[in-house]
């Protein structure tokens, strides 16, 4: 079932053929926050307060993290939030398009530079927008967006003991127009 949805999603967004921006990955990280403690021997930084991770398009912010890099340089961020703040919340503009965009929002999200991968857990809420509307939106416990590949992967978090309906949505509005409603036959229904 999983390998399903993962397919489907894949399917769906192939058709967009819009990819997480390239340049991206090759821009500087910048990192700000109200307090940060870093252990320089082990690359553990420790950040609190107005989190602002930035690399290019990509903007993530939370009021909580721990950013590790590894031997090679790729960070690893795990960002969260705590009851009656705000959601950590990620955006990245995709190839394809000056106002096309892939954001979302969770209690807790982790970031992984060298996969290029947003994992978002508990309340995920992922969309995309083109010129400001939105084209997709998924929400569901546990979301994983792989921003290299446009894809994204819906699933329930383990272990969880909540009632009701845990399943994933996803909204996805059409990308043809209505010929009724286009300019053109408006304008020929006129004359």
């Amino acid at each position: 079932m999983k390998n399903t949805s993962l397919l489907l999603c894949s399917l769906l967004l192939g058709l967009s053929a819009a990819h997480a921006e390239r340049a991206d990955s090759f821009q500087k990280t910048v990192v700000r926050a109200r307090d940060a403690a870093g252990e320089l021997s082990r690359k553990v930084t420790t950040l609190t307060g107005n989190i602002e991770i930035q690399r290019g398009t990509l903007l993530i912010r939370a009021e909580h993290g721990v950013m590790t890099e590894d031997a090679q340089g790729y960070q690893h961020i795990v960002l969260s939030t705590k009851p009656g703040e705000a959601p950590v919340f990620f955006r990245q503009r995709r190839d394809g398009g000056q106002n096309v965009w892939m954001e979302g929002e969770a209690l807790e999200v982790v970031y992984d530079e060298k996969a290029e991968l947003v994992d978002l857990m508990d309340h995920a809420k992922v969309r995309g927008t083109t010129d400001g509307a939105v084209t997709d939106d998924v929400f569901g416990e546990h979301i994983i967006y792989n921003s290299r590949e446009e894809q994204y992967q819906v699933t329930q978090l383990a272990n969880r003991v909540t009632t009701g309906d845990r399943r994933g949505t996803m909204v996805l509005q059409p990308t043809r127009k209505d010929p009724l409603i286009s300019p053109a036959s408006a304008t020929a229904s006129t004359h």
